[in-house]
């Protein structure tokens, strides 16, 4: 076998740096680089490193991909989060139409048994016993009504 002689201006360079200059067109060979400020001048040129076929070309590749996958994945989370926002805002405006409808029934439902209260307004335990008996089974009958939708149009017949 024949020894690989290598140039007296290679020595105390690296195989990388060797090879990074043989990746960028350049020789050591005879008639080549033969300055190793110049060698080292090539080999720091950290563009070449970026080359897809390289790691770190790789690597970046990969990293661009992750980028470019975050930002689709950040554009789905805002459409959906502006969808939740949005249904959000229309729950809470059926909730307020829903609390309003509630509260005019509270204040019917008070005039009522203020009614009731005035008719009914005796002394007698007994009979006040059966009269909130008779009240607690007239606000099962609401309650249902209530949930039944039916409440409205009772309490407009009873406000005629």
């Amino acid at each position: 076998m024949m020894p690989i002689i290598f140039p007296s201006n290679t020595k105390g360079v690296t195989a990388g740096m060797l090879r990074q200059i043989k990746q960028q067109g350049y020789t050591t060979a005879d008639g080549g680089v033969f300055d190793a400020a110049v060698m080292t001048s090539i080999a720091v040129n950290v563009s070449s490193y970026l080359e897809p076929i390289e790691p770190l070309g790789k690597c970046m590749s990969a990293l661009e991909k992750a980028r470019e996958d975050a930002a689709e994945m950040t554009a789905a989370l805002i459409k959906n989060t502006n969808a939740m926002v949005e249904q959000a805002r229309e729950t809470h405006k059926q909730l307020t139409d829903i609390n309003g409808k509630l509260r005019d029934g509270a204040e019917k439902l008070g005039g009522a048994l203020e009614k009731f209260n005035k008719i009914a307004g005796n002394t007698n335990f007994a009979e006040t016993t059966k009269q909130a008996e008779s009240l607690v089974t007239s606000l099962e009958r609401l309650a249902a009504l209530e949930a039944s939708g039916m409440l409205d149009k009772v309490m407009k017949a009873m406000a005629k």
